[in-house]
């Protein structure tokens, strides 16, 4: 279906931004997100600026005969990093621009020049703030908050929306919403590659309803709203469960960004309009006498009284409730399912059915004595990059005539083993070759061997040719640090002498070579520092087999207040519940305390606060955070990384 934007003009999303109330007059300006008024801004995004006499005149902008926004509006041009921005509106107390899709992040030079002063007529000048993705959410009154710019996908309607349009092509009728946003075009695409048009993988939604239900909605589309210049568009698909569930909040996080708040509101499907999506089976294929679960799904939560469903199969080697019913308030419920003895294999198929909506599924059944997979195993455990494994599937039994095929998977790139493995006839075991790929970090792959209704798995390490590792990697000056070389495999007959590198030896002495002696493959050695006023970072390297490995020390003086620990409490939730970050500092903090920054790896699974730091007082050792999660299909690891003065400490967070 298609999931462009209605062609509705920059009126709906930029023209309420002209009158926004945000500075009194004053001499220099200010540059936000036109969407969060946020301080920090992204390459093609669109931008505010507000200040005093920032132009002679009002004016907004018309597309010229090429289909271009001018660069000279109402008097005025805008240089950012040296570069002509283009213009959409300006007045003596705002313009507004599209920042340069080439600023460089970090602090950039903003120019306000008069389109008639040349070059050395009258400018004025200030700083802003750019970063690949500063996620900001366009809203219906343009203050930053409250209701968002967000219509439904395909028929372009606005607020209250329904989990379904019937308007949707194909069988899918979930509802799809269009956020109108910028600056989040280039999440997990730094390089501006233009061939990538959807970062729908590097964009994360997260709503919540009135009565505190988290959601993370799936997201099928996240880049430029086609036609329009710096505005984003990002597409959620709506879960049956906010039927009926009033004003939802909603947040955007792109990389390390998260978007300001915004809300819209849901509307209810009539009870008659509430039908089965989907049956699904936990699993597929299972060995007979074996058990297994089945899930009935709606589209919207049941109402009051619960939805009956009729449950039948065409095979009695399966044994199952008639019917359910799906309780009030819940869009979906299980059943158990029970296989009996066969000789033979057989495919059921489960039906449900309820207000003429039917629903199937196919189970396959397997005889007790049927082949199945018995061992999988990998060697060595751990292989240099570049290197080969062997690996091995054992079968329970003899392949028969035309032998037995194996499927093998693998979860890392670093593992590259075949799609398949034939078992020959009368065997009961393959070995094959497992190549890997060079690495610049030991990264663990999974292999997954299949062969019918069984599994196995193994893992396999692949490392680097050679690791440098501190055993911390921050250090008070005047004390030491231990550290360890090694290798990917074990060192030849002569040994490996390697020479390090520091590139500031006056701060921190690591030896000038360590020698790993034959037959070993690691050792150790120790790295000496002086004392600093200031806080220092140094890089130690080494360079092995046409690969160099690095790692940062940072010298900090004594009784600095850097992080000293991070820890989490507890470290294990089920999705949807919070948990407690404690930030501690090796000393206490100074006079207008200390800021530490805050960073999630996966923000849709685990969600610093939104203004992603935490200061802790003068005179203070520590400060807490709240850390929200949300609900997650399978168990999530997230890394929460508390950061200042070059110093960081990171504490991991399984959701469940």
């Amino acid at each position: 279906m298609s999931m462009n934007p209605r062609p509705l003009g920059y009126s709906l999303i930029l023209a309420a931004l002209v009158a926004h109330p945000i500075l009194n007059a004053q001499s220099s300006f200010t540059v936000v997100s036109a969407a969060s008024y946020r301080t920090t801004v992204a390459p093609d995004s669109l931008a505010s600026m507000f200040g005093a006499n920032l132009s002679p005149a009002t004016a907004s902008a018309t597309l010229d005969a090429n289909g271009q926004l001018p660069t000279e509006l109402g008097g005025v041009g805008v240089e950012v990093d040296g570069q002509a921005a283009s213009l959409i509106y300006v007045s003596p107390l705002q313009i507004n621009f599209v920042v340069p899709g080439s600023a460089t992040p970090g602090t950039v030079n903003v120019v306000v020049r008069s389109a008639d002063a040349g070059a050395t007529g009258a400018t004025r000048s200030a700083t802003m703030q750019v970063q690949n993705t500063a996620a900001g959410v366009f809203t219906a009154d343009a203050s930053g908050k409250g209701p968002g710019s967000i219509l439904n996908a395909v028929t372009y309607a606005g607020p209250p929306f329904l989990v379904e349009t019937s308007a949707n092509g194909g069988a899918d009728k979930r509802t799809r919403l269009s956020v109108y946003a910028t600056g989040l075009r280039y999440a997990g695409n730094p390089s501006h590659d233009p061939t990538v048009t959807n970062v729908a993988g590097n964009v994360q939604a997260q709503g919540q309803d009135a009565s505190g239900n988290r959601y993370s909605f799936v997201v099928e589309y996240a880049g430029a709203a086609p036609g329009y210049f710096g505005l984003d568009q990002v597409n959620v698909v709506l879960p049956p469960a906010l039927d009926g569930a009033g004003a939802v909040s909603l947040t955007l996080t792109a990389e390390s960004s998260t978007s300001n708040v915004v809300s819209f509101q849901m509307g209810s499907l009539p009870a008659d309009a509430i039908g089965l999506t989907s049956l699904v089976l936990s699993r597929s294929l299972v060995t007979a006498g074996d058990s297994l679960t089945a899930t009935v799904s709606l589209n919207a939560p049941a109402r009051s009284i619960g939805f009956p469903v009729s449950l039948r199969a065409n095979n009695p080697a399966v044994q199952m409730p008639l019917s359910l019913t799906i309780p009030a308030g819940a869009a979906s419920a299980q059943f158990s399912i029970a296989t009996s003895t066969v000789a033979t294999v057989q495919t059921v198929t489960i039906t449900a059915q309820a207000n003429g909506a039917t629903q199937t599924a196919t189970l396959e059944i397997d005889p007790v004595n049927s082949l199945q997979l018995a061992s999988f195993l990998v060697t060595p455990a751990s292989v240099q990059g570049g290197r080969t494994a062997s690996a091995t599937v054992g079968l329970s039994g003899a392949a028969p005539a035309g032998g037995a095929t194996v499927q093998v998977a693998s979860d890392n790139s670093a593992a590259q083993p075949p799609a398949t493995v034939a078992v020959p006839f009368g065997s009961s075991s393959a070995t094959f070759s497992v190549p890997t790929a060079t690495v610049t970090a030991a990264q663990t792959a999974t292999l997954t061997a299949t062969f019918g209704n069984s599994t196995r798995t193994a893992q396999l390490t692949v490392v680097p040719a050679l690791q440098l590792t501190l055993k911390s990697d921050v250090v008070v000056g005047g004390n030491s640090v231990n550290g360890t070389l090694t290798l990917g495999e074990a060192a030849p007959v002569a040994g490996v002498t390697l020479n390090m590198q520091c590139d500031n030896r006056n701060i921190a002495q690591p030896p000038l070579t360590v020698t790993i002696p034959s037959g070993q493959t690691s050792a150790a050695f120790t790295v000496t520092t002086v004392p600093v006023a200031l806080t220092r970072t140094v890089t130690i390297s080494v360079s092995y087999l046409g690969s160099t490995q690095s790692a940062s020390l940072t010298v900090i003086p004594v009784g600095s207040a850097t992080p000293s620990t991070l820890t989490i409490s507890p470290d294990h939730v089920t999705g949807g519940a919070n948990a407690t970050g404690t930030v501690t500092l090796g000393a206490p903090a100074p006079p207008g305390g200390t800021s530490v920054n805050l960073l999630s790896s996966t923000p849709s699974v685990a969600q610093v606060p939104s203004s992603q730091f935490v200061t802790v007082p003068q005179g203070q050792t520590t400060a807490t955070f709240t850390i929200v999660t949300f609900h997650v299909n399978t168990p999530q690891t997230v890394t929460i990384t508390a950061s200042a003065a070059g110093v960081s400490k990171t504490a991991t967070l399984t959701v469940q």
